[in-house]
């Protein structure tokens, strides 16, 4: 598998094996540029561009470390789109673009339920109007809620990596069910996210 194919679901700037609560989730690096691209039924949505260097991985917990031209690392861990970690070399220079993605369902996790990832799996069919080169999965997770903002018709929870994530509603049975959730009560999520990356001179 070449880098430049290499299709990732990594958000970048991951933390984290656990899920920790909101309010502790970790600085996301800033990244390099913003690009707005227009997905037909959803609308705008931000491609954020990372350069980094890839310093190591554990392919046993899928633990990564990268470190930003300033010099300042942190962890991500892998998911199974991202394939064999040992095909990266420490050193490697990197570009990451990330699409934070869209909320595809939303439902009322079962009693008892606790907040974690319950499914992860690789789409291939993609979204209309993304930006080529991009890998995308899909997942489902019981967070908590920490906003929402109808009009913009998005949604805030902690994601896998305990970073906090804002997406859009991909449709209106979502909005309407968006409109339905407490802050601070779990709620089950089902989202679409992806990123690309390749190896840079």
């Amino acid at each position: 598998m070449t880098f430049n194919a290499l299709k990732l679901a990594i958000v970048a700037g991951s933390l984290a094996a656990a899920l920790p609560a909101a309010a502790q989730a970790p600085e996301v690096p800033k990244p390099e540029a913003v690009e707005v691209v227009t997905l037909p039924g959803v609308g705008t949505a931000t491609v954020l561009s990372y350069k980094v260097r890839f310093v190591s991985a554990d392919p046993a917990t899928r633990r990564v470390v990268l470190e930003t031209p300033a010099g300042k690392r942190w962890a991500v861990i892998a998911p199974p789109l991202v394939g064999d970690l040992t095909a990266f070399r420490n050193g490697q220079s990197l570009l990451i673009r990330k699409l934070p993605g869209v909320v595809i369902a939303i439902a009322k996790p079962a009693k008892n339920e606790p907040a974690e990832v319950l499914n992860e799996v690789v789409v291939n069919d993609g979204l209309p109007g993304l930006p080529e080169g991009f890998g995308l999965r899909e997942v489902t997770i019981v967070a908590p809620v920490v906003g929402t903002d109808p009009a913009a018709g998005t949604v805030s929870f902690p994601g896998p990596d305990g970073y906090l994530r804002t997406l859009k509603a991909a449709n209106g049975k979502v909005l309407s069910d968006l409109q339905t959730l407490q802050q601070g009560v779990n709620a089950k999520f089902t989202y679409v996210e992806g990123l690309a990356i390749n190896a840079v001179q």
